[in-house]
This record gives C-alpha cells, sequence and structure tokens, in this order.
C-alpha cells in the first residue's frame, strides 16, 4: 500500500478518537458561545455568522497516525482554507507550491461535524506564517475508517483591508480541547508595517509582512482562525507566536493575506501554462 492509500484509510479506532474530540470540543464551544452571548452582547452574533467558515486542522504523523500538531483555519473560497505556515511546517516546506508526486495532507474538521483530508498547497515562509489547504470531497466514515464520497461547498469569509487603530475586533477559532480560549475580543492597538522598523532592529523585531497588534487573546486555540470585525469581515489572521513577547497578540493583516493568495493564483497560472 503506498503512501498516499495508507492517508486514504486510517484505523476504526483513530478516527473514533478523532470523531469523539469533535464532539467534546463542539461542546466546549456551545459552552463558551453562550457565556460570550451573556458577557457581550452582539459580538455572539458576529460570532456565529463566520462559524460555518471555520475548521480545526489536525498534522499527522500517517506512520504511526499520531498527531502532531493542530491549530485553527478558514474558507477565503468554497474549497480552499487559510491557516498559519507554522501549523504545518512539520510535513511542508517553506515557500512551497505542491506537486503531484509530493503531496502533503492533513484531516481537517468542518463545522458541519466532518472530518476531511485537505492538501497542503501553498505556503510561506515562516515571517508570512500563511499556508494554504484544499479540502477534498471525501469524509471519514466513523464505523470503518473509510472514506465516504461527500462534496460540499463551504462558505468563504470576505476580507476587509480597512483596518484602522481602535477598530474592535474578534480572534476567532474552532475548539482544541486543552485550549478553552478560542473566542476573544479586544481592539486593533496598533499596525505595524514592515518599512517602519529602523535599520539596525534586532532580526526577532523585524516582520516582513503587514501585522496588527491586538488586545484579543491569541493564543493555539484561535491561531491561523480569522481576526474579525463587527461584519464578520477578515482583517487579519491570528497568528499564535509569531514573536517571543509576553502580552502581544499579533495577526497577519488581510492586505498580506490579499497579496499571498494572489501570489498563490500566480503560481498556479505560471505551473499550468507550463
Amino acid at each position: 500500500m503506498s503512501a498516499r492509500e495508507t492517508q486514504l484509510k486510517l484505523e476504526v479506532k483513530k478516527v473514533q478518537q478523532l470523531y469523539s474530540k469533535m464532539q467534546a470540543d463542539q461542546q466546549a464551544l456551545q459552552k463558551q458561545l453562550k457565556e460570550f452571548k451573556t458577557q457581550a452582547g452582539s459580538f455572539s452574533d458576529v460570532v456565529e455568522q463566520v462559524l460555518p467558515s471555520l475548521v480545526s486542522i489536525y498534522v499527522m504523523d500517517w506512520d504511526t497516525e499520531e498527531e502532531i500538531s493542530s491549530g485553527s483555519g478558514f474558507f477565503v473560497s468554497p474549497d480552499i482554507i487559510v491557516t498559519n505556515y507554522h501549523v504545518v511546517e512539520d510535513i511542508a516546506d517553506e515557500d512551497y507550491f505542491y506537486e503531484e508526486d509530493e503531496i502533503e495532507q492533513v484531516l481537517v474538521e468542518t463545522h458541519d461535524g466532518k472530518l476531511r483530508l485537505a492538501e497542503v498547497v501553498f505556503t510561506g515562509n515562516a515571517e508570512e506564517d500563511l499556508a494554504l489547504l484544499l479540502i477534498s470531497d471525501f469524509t471519514f466514515d466513523p464505523n470503518t475508517g473509510e472514506q465516504v464520497d461527500s462534496p460540499q461547498e463551504y462558505p468563504p469569509l470576505e476580507l476587509s483591508l480597512d483596518v484602522k487603530v481602535g477598530d474592535r475586533v474578534i480572534a476567532v477559532g474552532n475548539p482544541l480541547g486543552q485550549f478553552a480560549s478560542t473566542v476573544t475580543q479586544g481592539i486593533i492597538s496598533a499596525i505595524r508595517e514592515p518599512e517602519e522598523y529602523e535599520e539596525g532592529d534586532d532580526e526577532e523585531d523585524v516582520a516582513e509582512v503587514k501585522v496588527l497588534q491586538t488586545d484579543a487573546a491569541i493564543n493555539p486555540g484561535n491561531s491561523g482562525g480569522p481576526l474579525i470585525n463587527m461584519a464578520g469581515q477578515v482583517v487579519g489572521v491570528n497568528t499564535w507566536g509569531l514573536e517571543d513577547a509576553d502580552s502581544i497578540n499579533l495577526a497577519i493583516a488581510s492586505e498580506a493575506l490579499d497579496d499571498f493568495l494572489a501570489g498563490f493564483e500566480e503560481t498556479f497560472e505560471d505551473n499550468s501554462q507550463n
């Protein structure tokens, strides 16, 4: 059995474990949303609006069927998901564009409670911290561990490039069990442009892309998920761990994501012509 065929079938026990975890995650999210609605009023309506576009991502070691890492993501088209590069860095190189014989796959949990495979099709570098996944038309059967044909399109989120300091925002991600805080609110406290850094700054303080600083808590649970405005539009991609600094929550600005998506389309077109 080839590596690709192995990835298309998981042991029943592992699939059942993942589905059990997914149910616990959904229960945790519903409990948090109930608390969030009590505390934040209309904020919860915005969160519920974007939830169908969110996913949880599980990076697997296909030989041992153990989970390597996990994170959140969201649809930017009916079959393309955005997440952080650091979520998939253990299996995908930086600045990577997929090739038929070098496909790396992850497991994706969609909001409708399905478990699907997705291919890593495009990555940035550690500073860009962005990656794109192409979701499959198959779901895993929890009774057999095999894939079942189940085409489904998911609603993409709209990007907004209009963001300013003081805007109210919400950091959202799918629950990942051990990380309870997946929905947090705050404001944009700073917008950091790459060209603002002076020559001679420490390398760890230099960003290659435009980032948003917010007091909405960003953690492994919502890393890779969207930072949304009060209209439910994406103003940034939550990026936990971009910098080694306490109490600084950062998101890759949608402007940088928009450029990243354009780079993917250009690369795809160039490769299609060759």
